[in-house]
Order: C-alpha cells, then sequence, then structure tokens
C-alpha cells in the first residue's frame, strides 16, 4: 500500500467536521479522497489545518506533495515536524522527477516563538504557496510570559495575512491539551478565512447483554 492511500485510510477513519462555517461553508466528507481532494487552498486567504499530531503531519506532507510538482513550496517548521522522507516517498509515487520536486522544497525551522515570529516577519511576498507546520507548538513554552506569547502571535498572524495577498498559505495546528491555554487556538482560528478540522473518533461503547 502507497503512503498516500495509508494516510487516507487514516483520514476514513476521523470525524471530519467544519468549525468555521460562519466564514467560509464547505461539505461534510464520508471518505479519505474526498478529504484528500478538499484540502485546497484559496487565494487570499489563511487556511488552518487542526487536527492531532500525527493526522496533522500526514496530511500537510500530502498537501506539500500536491503543491510542489507545480511549483516551488516555502516551508516553515515551527513544531520539529516536516517529515523529508515521507515527502520523498509520496513524490516517487507521483512522478519519475521526485528529485526535481523536492528540491522546490525550502525549509526553515523555529525552535521558539521569537524565532516563528521573526522567520514570517523576514519572509518574502512571492507567489510561491507557504505552509507552516505546527504553528502554535512553540507559543504553548511556558517559560515565555502568556502576554507575550500572545502579542507574538498577532505579529505572526498580521504577517500571514501579509503573505497571504500573494500566496496561498496554510498553517497546521493541534488540539491544545487541559494545561495549555486555549485562547492562542481561538485567535488563530478567529484569524483563518477556512479551517478544516479533524478529530479522532471516540471509541464505541460495548453491546451490553440482559
Amino acid at each position: 500500500m502507497g503512503e498516500i492511500d495509508e494516510t487516507l485510510m487514516i483520514l476514513e477513519q476521523m470525524f471530519w467536521y467544519n468549525v468555521n462555517i460562519e466564514k467560509h461553508s464547505h461539505p461534510s466528507f464520508g471518505n479519505g479522497r474526498n478529504m484528500d481532494f478538499a484540502l485546497q487552498l484559496s487565494p487570499r486567504q489563511l487556511h488552518l489545518v487542526l487536527a492531532p499530531h500525527r493526522a496533522q503531519r500526514q496530511m500537510m506532507t500530502v498537501l506539500t506533495a500536491r503543491l510542489v510538482l507545480t511549483g516551488r513550496v516555502r516551508l516553515v517548521d515551527a513544531g520539529n515536524c516536516f517529515d523529508g522522507y515521507g515527502l520523498a516517498r509520496q513524490l516517487r509515487q507521483q512522478t519519475s522527477f521526485w528529485q526535481a520536486a523536492l528540491e522546490r522544497v525550502s525549509v526553515a525551522r523555529a525552535f521558539t516563538c521569537y524565532q516563528v515570529e521573526t522567520l514570517l516577519t523576514e519572509s518574502v511576498s512571492d507567489f510561491s504557496p507557504v505552509l507552516v507546520l505546527n504553528l502554535l507548538d512553540t507559543f504553548y513554552d511556558e517559560n515565555v510570559r502568556l502576554p507575550e506569547r500572545l502579542r507574538l502571535l498577532e505579529v505572526s498572524l498580521a504577517e500571514l495575512r501579509r503573505l497571504c495577498r500573494s500566496a496561498s498559505v496554510a498553517v497546521s495546528a493541534s488540539y491544545p491539551s487541559r494545561d495549555q491555554p486555549g485562547e492562542l487556538l481561538e485567535i488563530l482560528s478567529g484569524a483563518a478565512g477556512q479551517v478544516w478540522s479533524f478529530e479522532e473518533p471516540q471509541p464505541a461503547e460495548p453491546l451490553r447483554l440482559f
């Protein structure tokens, strides 16, 4: 089984819903291939992929592979989650020129919320798609005061809106844990024009016999 097919099988087992229908209505999908088709980027709009870590990583890899087949893609890895080997495997399944496609991906890594803000501020506006992987990961760092993290997030979102004027932009994020501030995700979701949200299905309760 190919890497893409495996990813889509995982998506088929997840519950799809749209958490931002008042901004951009989108129908529900019942199978993974429709979900894969649904991950299409619109111009001048910030897109958010919200999912658990494993699914988020695989979905962003699928999206990167699709985009890099037609041109350059800029990645900002804010969660140390870029899957270069997975991307190469997917490209090999789609084109015999996979090495040339792989060279069209540029990756910049950020390990602090300050570095995220700096990378986005220094990003030059052009027509290449921009993908930010696990944007909020460094913003959960408790070593930085929450007001400062909120300020840096607002600056980062302003830079993403700037990049949206000339390029397709998508970011991914995971659901916060109980001890992480929920307002960070609320701010990010509010700034996005399109939100694709996935969550693991709850296990079914066992049948009770008489």
